[in-house]
């Protein structure tokens, strides 16, 4: 095996055959078979090339002549050219050749032998990343965007691309995707197979695919990894199944945004200080000033009266005044009083008069 004993699946891998002729006698048939593992190598070219091809089998019948002309001469090597590709994934595979009834010039036998030679093969590598949309930072309310790229870095194409997107439902919900998921649940987007979905047959070697996802951040977070992308089931043009990649994250940031609410600062309430007693203040009501009531009586007789003789007109003062300005009975009482007393007066008067 020439290079490295660890191959890569799609990648090339050349066999140098040396057969020299240690013996005294020419050599005019060498009939040399190559054995492989057809499941592991798949044959591409040989030089000289093979006289046959068959499944896991090269032979050739043509030897020494196609490679010098002639005999195969003592002390002379010829040298064939073997090149595989490798097509399947094997902790150790082996290239067995052999040498199978060689003839002399003299017509006789013998001079047989073989080696071998193997290395490990390994399935394809594919990247995985996830990145944020630059210049943005994420708000909950918000929508979010991703971008997920997928790039392989093996020798073979990639038939099927599967893609796994997973997020915690609690920071953020699923909006949109270009191209859109398979299927869609909470905490997971799938796509089965994404090649189709972007107009593809398969992802070459040292190419890349990118899908967009759109998410609308829910509620603040500090920081964390609340979103991980991956791919599990991945297969190569010969149907191997590759290995999962690392998954891939990012860190991601989400600060408040205007809907959502924010803590309110609690007041410490202040002590209110003991509300002072107003001092009654005690006012002494004006009193209404008295009126005096004078009454006058004046008796007008019709019988014939000396003239000389003048009566006088008494005028009564109350003894008490009255209140006014108040519904106390007791001044009501006082003008009947009073009446009755200036009726008994005119009366006496009245009296005095006719007995003279």
């Amino acid at each position: 095996l020439d290079g490295s004993p660890v191959v890569t699946v799609g990648q090339y891998v050349d066999f140098t055959i040396r057969i020299t002729n240690t013996g005294t006698i020419s050599i005019t048939k060498l009939p040399v078979i190559d054995n492989y593992d057809a499941k592991v190598l798949r044959f591409d070219q040989a030089s000289p090339p093979p006289s046959t091809i068959d499944n896991g089998l090269l032979t050739w019948t043509t030897l020494p002549t196609d490679a010098l002309s002639g005999p195969l001469q003592s002390g002379q090597t010829i040298t064939i050219n073997t090149r595989f590709r490798v097509i399947g994934i094997s902790d150790l595979t082996i290239n067995h050749v052999r040498i199978q009834d060689a003839i002399g010039q003299g017509g006789q036998s013998g001079g047989d032998g073989s080696d071998q030679s193997g290395g490990k093969t390994e399935g394809g590598r594919v990247v995985i990343e996830k990145s944020l949309e630059p210049g943005v930072s994420p708000q909950s309310g918000r929508p979010v965007t991703f971008t997920i790229a997928v790039r392989n870095e093996g020798a073979a194409d990639l038939v099927k691309v599967p893609i796994q997107d997973s997020y915690q439902a609690e920071y953020l919900q699923f909006w949109k995707a270009a191209p859109p998921p398979s299927q869609s649940a909470s905490g997971q987007v799938n796509w089965e197979d994404v090649l189709p979905q972007l107009g593809l047959t398969s992802l070459r070697p040292n190419e890349a695919l990118t899908i967009t996802t759109v998410f609308t951040a829910l509620k603040a977070l500090d920081a964390g990894v609340i979103n991980h992308a991956g791919v599990i089931g991945l297969r190569d043009e010969f149907q191997n199944e590759l290995a999962a990649p690392q998954q891939a994250e990012v860190p991601i940031r989400i600060i408040a945004g205007p809907s959502e609410a924010q803590p309110t600062a609690t007041a410490t309430p202040k002590p209110r200080s003991k509300p002072q007693q107003a001092t009654p203040t005690l006012e002494t009501p004006a009193m209404p000033t008295p009126t005096t009531i004078a009454i006058t009586a004046t008796a007008e007789l019709t019988a014939s009266v000396p003239t000389s003789d003048s009566i006088p007109t008494p005028t009564l003062v109350p003894a008490h005044l009255p209140r006014t300005g108040t519904g106390d009975p007791s001044s009501a009482w006082l003008i009947v009083a009073l009446a009755l007393l200036l009726g008994g007066v005119l009366a006496l008067l009245y009296r005095r008069v006719l007995s003279r």
